[in-house]
């Protein structure tokens, strides 16, 4: 229906509307920071941040252009493909982003964990929830300067400590436990990940003024990775220099290379030829000695080819990479270090869940009232329907209007309102 099916794939490819743009034609302001499918963005009565994965920097208004630049370099070093600052450039970055509402006691915290790293290097785990501390920062600052009708924040932490920690934390559902060092030096990231959610949203029912509702709403859910093929956890492979791989292959055309959730790329080639001949010789590579025989897994959008390295079983020193077509391909198969690495801590622990979390908290809704089945399809309508905005027939999904409260007047549908279909 949508036609999002990647992370940050070509705006124009995706069919629908965003939220925000809704609330916009209804003649309402709004501030969207870190949304996945808000680049470019767009003048609006607001602001909008681009989600981490965006490809630019770009953010409206042009103010704000450090902080998702900050938010880009950070994705690119997560990735591999940009070097860290050393600690005078990151003090110096964070004094000049001051002025855009970071917070001396964030700039302190990152401190103390580049300390803490020297003295424990293997809690650098920590160091991921920085990010979206910061950015809360710079999100209050905006918010509180432009009050917008609707806004959105948004970040990944958790989600990334469940993918990377879940078997540290809790190995009883899988196929092979923890080992102990794993355990101790792991253990505690997905419970400090939901403690900085809980720090985030605290934080946001002190900012958010008497007469707004707060909404907590998860993508998905997560649940273990367990799967037989991988029966020790899939090992991740990411590129060692994508641009090197690219060029071994004989790949042209690429004008965009983005990475986006480890140890995924997007790659926009415009000229359709180029990218069928991209996607054939990045779809027939392939490998001996693994579980899985396909090198990639490759999607394309638009002009965007979206690229993963496939994961191993398994470490193992016969491991031949072949590269049907490339031109400097050796007949024998190449060595897994010649185009790639595999340095994340732990094997993939945590998988995507269709069953998500949505809260509701703010003056008109009900106390302790569980909403027994809802999708993320009904969080458009409800939102609307809060804001008083009218809900466009068209829209799938259903207002939860037994999260109101009794008597919650101004969450009445007005009577000219057409009925959700």
């Amino acid at each position: 229906m949508h036609g999002a099916t990647v992370l940050e794939q070509d705006a124009t490819t995706i069919r629908a509307k965003r939220t925000w743009d809704y609330v916009v034609e209804a003649g309402k302001t709004v501030g969207v920071f870190g949304s996945i499918g808000a680049y470019p963005p767009r003048p609006v009565p607001g602001f909008i941040v681009p989600g981490p994965f965006a490809p630019g920097s770009e953010t409206y208004p042009e103010y704000v252009m450090p902080v998702q630049a900050l938010n880009t370099k950070y994705t690119q070093v997560h990735a591999g493909t940009e070097g860290e600052d050393g600690l005078v450039a990151m003090v110096k970055t964070g004094l000049d982003l001051v002025e855009l509402g970071l917070r001396p006691a964030t700039v302190a915290r990152v401190l103390a964990q580049l300390a803490r790293e020297r003295v424990a290097p293997h809690e650098r785990w920590r160091r991921v929830v920085l990010q979206p501390l910061m950015n809360l920062d710079f999100f209050e600052k905006l918010y509180t300067r432009y009050r917008p009708h609707y806004a959105t924040f948004h970040t990944n932490h958790a989600a990334h400590f469940m993918h990377h920690y879940w078997r540290a934390w809790d190995d009883s559902r899988f196929l092979t436990k923890s080992p102990p060092d794993e355990k101790r030096h792991y253990g505690e990231a997905v419970p400090y990940g939901y403690e900085i959610g809980d720090e985030i949203v605290a934080r946001a029912m002190r900012f958010v003024d008497d007469d707004t509702v707060l909404v907590i709403a998860t993508s998905m859910g997560q649940q273990p990775y367990v799967a037989d093929l991988f029966p020790e956890g899939r090992i991740v492979v990411r590129f060692k220099d994508i641009r090197r791989t690219l060029s071994f292959l004989g790949i042209e055309g690429v004008t965009e290379i983005v990475p986006t959730m480890v140890p995924q790329y997007n790659l926009r080639i415009p000229d359709a030829a180029q990218r069928r001949r991209a996607f054939q010789r990045l779809d027939g590579a392939y490998v001996t000695g693994n579980v899985r025989p396909k090198a990639f897994f490759v999607e394309e959008t638009g002009e965007i080819l979206t690229v993963t390295p496939g994961g191993l079983d398994r470490p193992n020193a016969d491991l031949r990479y072949f590269f049907p077509d490339a031109p400097e391909a050796k007949p024998s198969g190449h060595l897994l270090e010649e185009h790639f690495v595999c340095d994340t801590p732990t094997p993939k622990q945590g998988m995507h869940h269709p069953t998500g979390v949505l809260c509701l908290w703010g003056p008109g809704i009900a106390k302790s009232r569980e909403i027994t089945r809802s999708t993320n399809l009904d969080i458009l309508p409800t939102t609307l329907r809060l804001l008083g905005v009218p809900v466009p027939a068209h829209l799938p999904g259903r207002v939860l209007e037994e999260a109101w409260a009794a008597g919650s007047e101004r969450l009445r549908p007005k009577p000219t309102e057409p009925v959700a279909a």
